[in-house]
């Protein structure tokens, strides 16, 4: 819920500030953030602009006219995207589905906040948002139930695994176990 009112938020700043020309803050009245700080953000703004171009607009409107909330926003989508950044090389295909995953869950989010931003109150443009997030929403429940069947077959083939080992090497365990229990 508080990752929704925080894109809300962002989508509702992109539409009233961004589409208004609200003040735009100087970047020299911003303190110079640290090395690790400048990192993280160009990690992030990267990541979200490959693979979410819709939330990198809203990100960059945010940037230039709400600092402090586009630090709040980089900080929330850092703790998400972490883990997208860093997991590539254990499993490809599990991979591939968080990061659909995570697109779905900000398609969703972006979309809910569009919805609750008011501008859309009645009439067509509403009803085709509507029409997109429940689309959205059911994209998103498949690729969590798709996750879920991978995740099954990969425990499943573990387990076979591990089962397939104690058949082959029964007797040499039985031999190991009596030994080491009449030493």
């Amino acid at each position: 819920m508080q990752r929704l009112l925080t894109l809300a938020a962002l989508w509702l700043l992109f539409v009233v500030v961004g589409h208004h020309g609200g003040s735009v803050a100087a970047a020299d009245d911003q303190p110079t953030a640290s090395a690790a700080e400048e990192e993280r953000e160009q990690r992030v703004v990267a990541f979200v602009a490959a693979h979410q171009p819709e939330l990198a607009e809203v990100l960059a409107h945010l940037r230039k006219r709400k600092p402090a909330e586009y630090a709040r926003a980089i900080e929330e989508l850092d703790r998400s995207v972490q883990p997208l950044t860093s997991g590539k090389a254990k499993d490809p295909r599990l991979h591939e589905l968080e990061l659909l995953a995570w697109q779905a869950r900000t398609r969703v989010d972006l979309l809910g906040a569009r919805l609750m931003s008011g501008k859309e109150r009645k009439g067509r443009h509403r009803e085709e948002l509507e029409r997109q997030l429940r689309e959205a929403i059911a994209a998103e429940l498949d690729i969590r139930a798709e996750k879920l069947a991978y995740r099954k077959q990969r425990s499943a083939a573990w387990y076979d695994r591990q089962i397939n080992r104690l058949s082959e090497k029964r007797d040499a365990l039985i031999d190991a176990r009596l030994k080491a229990l009449l030493e």
